[in-house]
């Protein structure tokens, strides 16, 4: 098979998760021709006449979609769009896929309306009272790999004035409760299965210091965040009705967004265990050491086995 490995248009300085996709792009290829495929590299252009003719003059069989870092998620839907309108396969999550999981409140509202759980969030204009002098979450609207979330996304409203007036100035993000507990994710191979469960530990953190995987707990190497929070998937036999659960949930939410390609669903748990759904992430990062190619090690699948899983869609 010949692959056409699709990618961001490269930048003289890059922040870690953009350096990131460049590592992506090198272990992914690397698999493909140890696969025996032929395989082109291709940078993305918002030109999206010049990137279907790149797609075409390729000659490919399909294009391994690792386009990450557009101006927003909202964007992202553009490459397997123009894949499905050239009748090209593509790696990864359909158009449809990428576009509800691309804007996190557009995603929320699907959650609500097909009753499955997840924290409550503040909606313009909506009975901002409920929401006062309780622990908040702000988030981006539209952006991947926890970008703008830090210690300080954390944070309480005193009253109605000051929270409306953060919304207008911030039309970007939206807020979130936040979830004092524990933290989840479960990967999803093409097909929607469910790969082990994965707890993120929050080890010797001060009891001041937020329990959330934000952008240093993911990407800074040097931060107290990212050397404490921890993957782990032992759990013990009380908890098997839990990770039951979430797998349950997991299997809903993939196919609630289309169910197409590979994810990872990220998860909060409260004190009293009860589940909520934080967002479904299309096209998790897949480096060798990412979360989801730790799952997927601890299902016994090894990187190249993960690979030809991705491009049999």
């Amino acid at each position: 098979m010949k692959v056409l490995i699709l990618t961001d248009a490269h930048k003289k300085v890059m922040s870690e998760d953009e350096a990131d996709t460049i590592q992506q792009v090198k272990a992914v290829k690397k698999a493909l021709l140890k696969l025996g495929h032929t395989v082109e590299v291709a940078e993305f252009s918002m030109n999206l006449i010049l990137t279907g003719r790149r797609i075409e003059k390729s000659g490919c069989d399909l294009v391994f979609n690792l386009v990450e870092n557009l101006a927003s998620s909202h964007l992202l839907h553009l490459v397997p769009l123009l894949c499905e309108t050239l009748s090209i396969p593509c790696s990864g999550g359909s158009s449809y896929t990428l576009s509800v999981t691309g804007d996190k409140v557009v995603a929320k509202k699907s959650l609500r309306l097909a009753s499955l759980p997840t924290p409550l969030w503040v909606e313009r204009g909506i009975n901002y009272d409920s929401f006062l002098n309780v622990p908040l979450l702000v988030k981006p609207i539209a952006q991947e790999a926890s970008v703008g979330i830090t210690d300080a996304s954390l944070r309480t409203f005193g009253d109605v004035e000051q929270l409306g007036s953060f919304l207008c100035e911030h039309p970007d993000t939206f807020i979130e409760q936040y979830i004092d507990g524990k933290e989840f994710n479960i990967s999803i191979l093409p097909g929607g299965r469910v790969l082990p469960v994965c707890e993120m530990r929050f080890v010797d953190y001060p009891s001041d210091k937020p329990k959330i995987v934000g952008y240093e707990a993911k990407w800074d190497e040097d931060s107290f965040s990212y050397q404490h929070t921890q993957r782990s998937y032992a759990f013990k036999k009380e908890d098997e009705a839990l990770v039951s659960e979430l797998e349950q949930l997991t299997k809903k939410v993939y196919g609630l967004f289309g169910g197409s390609g590979y994810a990872r669903v990220d998860f909060r748990v409260d004190e009293h265990q009860k589940p909520y759904i934080l967002e479904m992430n299309s096209n998790p990062c897949i480096t060798p050491d990412s979360g989801f190619i730790a799952a997927a090690a601890q299902a016994g699948l090894s990187y190249p086995e993960v690979i030809e899983q991705l491009i049999r869609r």
